[in-house]
Protein backbone atom coordinates (compact mmCIF):
# COMPACT_ATOMS: atom_id res chain seq x y z
CA UNK A 1 0.00 0.00 0.00
CA UNK A 2 1.32 3.34 -0.85
CA UNK A 3 1.87 5.51 2.21
CA UNK A 4 0.78 9.32 0.78
CA UNK A 5 1.99 12.69 3.19
CA UNK A 6 0.06 16.02 1.46
CA UNK A 7 2.65 18.24 3.27
CA UNK A 8 6.09 18.00 3.95
CA UNK A 9 7.05 19.70 7.32
CA UNK A 10 10.24 21.71 7.02
CA UNK A 11 12.48 22.18 10.21
CA UNK A 12 15.04 24.26 11.38
CA UNK A 13 18.58 23.28 12.65
CA UNK A 14 17.11 23.41 16.09
CA UNK A 15 13.98 21.81 15.69
CA UNK A 16 15.83 19.09 13.95
CA UNK A 17 18.05 18.93 16.92
CA UNK A 18 16.26 18.69 19.46
CA UNK A 19 13.73 16.50 17.31
CA UNK A 20 16.17 13.71 16.60
CA UNK A 21 17.56 13.43 20.48
CA UNK A 22 13.53 12.73 21.83
CA UNK A 23 12.34 11.12 18.68
CA UNK A 24 15.71 8.53 18.80
CA UNK A 25 14.63 7.93 22.78
CA UNK A 26 11.20 8.02 22.18
CA UNK A 27 11.39 5.06 19.15
CA UNK A 28 14.09 3.47 22.20
CA UNK A 29 11.33 3.13 24.53
CA UNK A 30 8.19 2.06 22.23
CA UNK A 31 9.38 -1.66 21.44
CA UNK A 32 7.39 -3.57 19.96
CA UNK A 33 4.86 -1.13 19.90
CA UNK A 34 6.63 1.28 17.56
CA UNK A 35 4.47 1.40 14.99
CA UNK A 36 1.38 2.21 16.51
CA UNK A 37 3.36 4.86 18.90
CA UNK A 38 4.15 6.60 15.99
CA UNK A 39 0.85 6.87 14.20
CA UNK A 40 -0.75 7.68 17.64
CA UNK A 41 1.88 10.73 18.15
CA UNK A 42 0.80 11.96 14.83
CA UNK A 43 -2.94 11.48 15.91
CA UNK A 44 -2.17 13.80 19.00
CA UNK A 45 -0.80 16.39 16.92
CA UNK A 46 -3.23 16.56 14.27
CA UNK A 47 -6.39 15.80 15.89
CA UNK A 48 -6.12 17.28 19.41
CA UNK A 49 -3.09 20.28 18.92
CA UNK A 50 -4.02 21.78 15.73
CA UNK A 51 -7.69 21.03 16.33
CA UNK A 52 -7.74 22.52 20.23
CA UNK A 53 -4.63 25.03 20.56
CA UNK A 54 -5.48 25.88 24.00
CA UNK A 55 -4.42 23.00 24.80
CA UNK A 56 -0.84 23.40 23.65
CA UNK A 57 -1.18 27.03 25.13
CA UNK A 58 -1.63 25.42 28.54
CA UNK A 59 0.73 22.38 28.50
CA UNK A 60 3.03 25.55 27.63
CA UNK A 61 2.24 27.81 30.38
CA UNK A 62 4.25 28.84 33.31
CA UNK A 63 1.14 29.83 34.98
CA UNK A 64 -0.26 26.16 35.20
CA UNK A 65 1.92 23.79 38.04
CA UNK A 66 3.04 20.40 36.25
CA UNK A 67 1.20 18.50 38.59
CA UNK A 68 -1.70 20.46 37.07
CA UNK A 69 -0.37 19.22 33.12
CA UNK A 70 -0.46 15.60 33.93
CA UNK A 71 -3.43 15.67 35.79
CA UNK A 72 -4.93 17.46 32.60
CA UNK A 73 -3.02 15.60 30.43
CA UNK A 74 -4.21 12.20 31.84
CA UNK A 75 -8.05 13.60 31.67
CA UNK A 76 -7.78 13.75 28.48
CA UNK A 77 -5.61 10.66 26.78
CA UNK A 78 -5.02 7.92 29.37
CA UNK A 79 -6.95 4.84 28.43
CA UNK A 80 -6.89 6.37 24.83
CA UNK A 81 -3.36 6.31 23.77
CA UNK A 82 -0.39 4.06 24.69
CA UNK A 83 1.43 4.50 28.34
CA UNK A 84 4.42 5.11 26.65
CA UNK A 85 3.55 7.61 24.72
CA UNK A 86 1.69 9.47 27.50
CA UNK A 87 5.04 9.35 30.06
CA UNK A 88 6.92 10.63 26.91
CA UNK A 89 4.29 13.73 26.52
CA UNK A 90 4.59 14.35 30.20
CA UNK A 91 8.41 14.23 30.19
CA UNK A 92 8.05 17.14 27.41
CA UNK A 93 6.39 19.12 29.99
CA UNK A 94 8.35 18.87 32.64
CA UNK A 95 11.34 19.66 30.39
CA UNK A 96 9.36 22.74 28.91
CA UNK A 97 10.04 21.31 25.83
CA UNK A 98 6.16 20.76 24.37
CA UNK A 99 7.17 23.65 22.12
CA UNK A 100 9.39 21.38 20.19
CA UNK A 101 6.66 18.89 19.66
CA UNK A 102 5.87 18.84 16.78
CA UNK A 103 9.53 18.84 15.63
CA UNK A 104 9.66 15.90 17.51
CA UNK A 105 6.50 14.07 16.21
CA UNK A 106 7.65 14.75 12.77
CA UNK A 107 11.53 13.85 13.21
CA UNK A 108 9.99 10.47 15.12
CA UNK A 109 8.14 9.23 11.41
CA UNK A 110 10.80 10.13 9.36
CA UNK A 111 13.35 8.35 11.68
CA UNK A 112 10.71 5.33 11.96
CA UNK A 113 10.36 5.45 7.98
CA UNK A 114 13.99 5.34 7.46
CA UNK A 115 14.34 1.83 10.06
CA UNK A 116 11.94 0.61 7.82
CA UNK A 117 13.73 1.31 4.23
CA UNK A 118 11.32 3.57 3.48
CA UNK A 119 12.01 6.82 1.11
CA UNK A 120 10.57 10.02 0.50
CA UNK A 121 9.52 11.36 -2.39
CA UNK A 122 8.17 14.73 -3.41
CA UNK A 123 6.00 14.36 -6.35
CA UNK A 124 4.74 17.53 -7.98
CA UNK A 125 1.72 17.26 -10.78
CA UNK A 126 -0.65 19.48 -12.79
CA UNK A 127 -3.26 17.52 -11.35
CA UNK A 128 -3.82 15.58 -8.23
CA UNK A 129 -3.01 11.84 -8.25
CA UNK A 130 -5.22 8.99 -8.77
CA UNK A 131 -5.14 6.43 -6.97
CA UNK A 132 -3.48 3.92 -10.21
CA UNK A 133 -1.13 7.16 -10.81
CA UNK A 134 0.26 7.12 -7.12
CA UNK A 135 0.49 3.14 -7.42
CA UNK A 136 2.29 3.47 -10.92
CA UNK A 137 5.18 6.12 -8.79
CA UNK A 138 5.44 3.75 -6.03
CA UNK A 139 5.83 0.75 -7.89
CA UNK A 140 8.40 2.43 -10.94
CA UNK A 141 10.70 3.64 -8.28
CA UNK A 142 10.75 0.48 -5.95
CA UNK A 143 11.82 -0.92 -8.97
CA UNK A 144 14.43 1.51 -9.54
CA UNK A 145 15.66 2.15 -6.11
CA UNK A 146 14.77 -1.46 -4.23
CA UNK A 147 12.90 1.31 -1.21
CA UNK A 148 9.41 1.68 -0.20
CA UNK A 149 8.33 5.45 -1.90
CA UNK A 150 6.11 7.96 0.55
CA UNK A 151 4.79 9.80 -1.93
CA UNK A 152 4.76 13.75 -0.43
CA UNK A 153 2.12 14.97 -3.24
CA UNK A 154 1.76 18.76 -4.33
CA UNK A 155 0.04 20.57 -7.10
CA UNK A 156 1.46 22.61 -9.64
CA UNK A 157 -0.78 23.41 -12.70
CA UNK A 158 2.23 25.38 -14.24
CA UNK A 159 3.59 22.06 -15.43
CA UNK A 160 0.99 21.44 -17.99
CA UNK A 161 0.78 17.83 -17.76
CA UNK A 162 4.11 16.70 -16.70
CA UNK A 163 4.86 15.56 -13.42
CA UNK A 164 8.99 15.97 -11.43
CA UNK A 165 9.83 13.85 -8.69
CA UNK A 166 12.24 14.69 -5.93
CA UNK A 167 14.26 12.32 -3.83
CA UNK A 168 16.47 14.48 -1.49
CA UNK A 169 17.95 17.02 -3.59
CA UNK A 170 18.12 14.42 -6.78
CA UNK A 171 15.34 15.61 -9.24
CA UNK A 172 14.03 12.67 -11.23
CA UNK A 173 11.99 12.87 -14.76
CA UNK A 174 11.77 10.48 -17.71
CA UNK A 175 15.42 10.71 -18.51
CA UNK A 176 16.40 9.33 -15.29
CA UNK A 177 18.54 5.96 -17.12
CA UNK A 178 15.68 5.38 -18.58
CA UNK A 179 13.55 3.64 -15.81
CA UNK A 180 10.56 6.23 -15.28
CA UNK A 181 9.68 7.10 -18.74
CA UNK A 182 6.72 5.09 -19.14
CA UNK A 183 6.19 6.47 -15.71
CA UNK A 184 6.36 9.78 -17.52
CA UNK A 185 3.83 8.94 -20.40
CA UNK A 186 1.60 7.12 -18.13
CA UNK A 187 1.01 10.09 -15.78
CA UNK A 188 0.97 12.43 -18.67
CA UNK A 189 -1.62 10.88 -20.96
CA UNK A 190 -3.91 10.43 -17.96
CA UNK A 191 -3.79 14.10 -17.45
CA UNK A 192 -4.31 14.97 -21.28
CA UNK A 193 -7.50 12.37 -21.47
CA UNK A 194 -8.98 14.00 -18.39
CA UNK A 195 -8.59 17.33 -20.38
CA UNK A 196 -9.88 15.96 -23.46
CA UNK A 197 -12.90 14.25 -21.70
CA UNK A 198 -13.93 17.13 -20.46
CA UNK A 199 -13.79 19.59 -23.38
CA UNK A 200 -15.52 16.78 -24.94
CA UNK A 201 -18.13 16.99 -22.37
CA UNK A 202 -18.34 21.05 -22.64
CA UNK A 203 -19.25 20.58 -26.73
CA UNK A 204 -21.70 18.17 -26.05
CA UNK A 205 -24.05 20.32 -23.75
Amino acid sequence: MTEISQHETVLDSDQQQVGGLYAKALLAAAGDSVDHIVGEFEAVVKECLDTHPNLEQALSSPRITQEQKESMLDRIFNGRINGTLLNFIKILCRRGRIDSLRAIQVTSKLLREEQLGKTRVSVTSAQPLNDDQRHQIAERLRQAYGREAVLVESVDAGLMGGIVLKIGDQVLDGSASGKLDSLKSAVTDGVQRAIRDRYESLLSN
